[in-house]
């Protein structure tokens, strides 16, 4: 199976530079990659000095209709064969766990010029330990402490990544949904000094203890939760970094990510109830009547939703609402600012999403078929 390389960031100076480096992160084969083109190694050569000009003031631009995509296109090309051949590049029936995509090898690979005078690419090093950025956030830091400390205590699942199967992902070639202990979950990646996501640890935290305490009280809603923790010692997922002799070697605990309700789905309320073709009214009234349900049972447990709007919610393979995003904060239009994290909030959100699935269900779109498509979908 053909894999693709996936370019995570491309960096330049912003300040108008002809002489700016270059710098590409593409991950590739079970691999990352730091490309890394230097005006001043290509000045060897002035027919790369020129391309190395062209395409900085392609990117300066920053108009991926006046040719970003195509120049960013033309930086990795050169590299293509080297980085096929560095890539451990496993094959795609073996399992694969969550360690390898958090903790791929990185290499350093460098622009330098060929007796042509055109780009020779070169690969000058394997990242060190200290120079990795690693995922997560650290367990002992000042500002996910207080909100994961009671988690920690208490019965919730802690696993490594180790023992996370991973078995599908993104586009970009993050996990989301793996496969721990026989169950598969939704795996969301911890990034670290996300203000959100301390809240959202908070209400989870909170949905446990009172899901524990009394059972019924939030056995009927239909809500996303969270099922366990990806905890990471450096010294037990870090040991194929090379460590710098001259440095000294930090190691901790982090936490990597979150182990989620998997909700196997056909899209979120926005995706489906403009269309007359993915539902009919009565689909729409269940739905009003699902989220109703849900958020009461969540408010009746001191629980607030936070975002209510049509894409946090989740219609599943039985048509049935699901709640998702715990993350707090509110969106313009479906919650008013002073009413953000609120009962009144959610249920101003509340309300106008019913308005919202009521507006769908006098005047719902129809997708039209274009003649000579089989089953695609067309224009509106």
């Amino acid at each position: 199976m053909m894999q693709n390389f996936y370019i995570k960031s491309v960096v330049w100076d912003l300040t108008f530079n002809l002489e700016s480096d270059i710098t590409l992160e593409i991950g590739y084969g079970g691999a990352a990659f730091r490309i890394c083109y230097n005006a001043r190694t290509l000045a060897a050569s002035p027919y790369a000095l020129e391309q190395h000009h062209e395409l900085y003031r392609i990117l300066y631009k920053d108009d991926p209709d006046g040719g970003s995509w195509q120049a960013v296109e033309r930086l990795r090309k050169p590299f293509e064969e080297l980085m096929t051949q560095m890539a451990p590049n496993p094959p795609i029936e073996l399992t694969r766990y969550l360690h390898s995509y958090l903790y791929p090898p990185w290499f350093i690979l460098e622009a330098g010029v060929a007796e042509s005078g055109r780009v020779q690419p070169y690969f000058k090093a394997a990242l060190s330990r200290q120079e990795f950025g690693r995922p997560g956030e650290y367990v002992n830091n000042d500002f996910l402490q207080p909100h994961l400390s009671p988690l920690l205590d208490s019965k919730l699942n802690k696993y490594s990544s180790h023992h996370v199967q991973v078995l599908a992902q993104t586009s970009q070639l993050v996990p989301s949904r793996v496969l721990v202990d026989g169950t598969i979950y939704f795996f969301k990646t911890w990034i670290s000094g996300r203000v959100h996501g301390y809240h959202e640890l908070q209400l989870y935290r909170k949905i446990l203890a009172n899901t524990e305490a009394s059972p019924p009280l939030l056995a009927g809603p239909r809500i996303c939760r969270l099922h366990g923790l990806i905890i990471d010692d450096d010294d037990d997922v870090l040991q194929h970094y090379p460590l710098d002799s001259d440095e000294e070697n930090h190691s901790g605990t982090r936490l990597v990510g979150l182990l989620l309700t998997c909700i196997e789905n056909r899209g979120t309320l926005k995706d489906l109830a403009p269309w007359s073709d993915d539902c009919t009214n009565e689909d729409r009234l269940r739905w009003s009547g699902q989220i109703h349900h849900s958020v009461e049972c969540l408010h009746n447990a001191g629980v607030i939703w936070g975002d209510a709007k049509p894409e946090n919610v989740l219609i599943d393979m039985e048509g049935d609402a699901w709640l998702i995003d715990f993350g707090g904060s509110y969106t313009p239009g479906w919650v008013d600012e002073d009413k953000r994290e609120t009962v009144e909030g959610d249920r101003q959100g509340v309300q106008r999403i019913d308005d919202w699935l009521t507006r769908w269900s006098r005047q719902p779109v129809t997708r039209i078929k274009r003649s000579g498509e089989g089953g695609g979908e067309g224009g509106v």
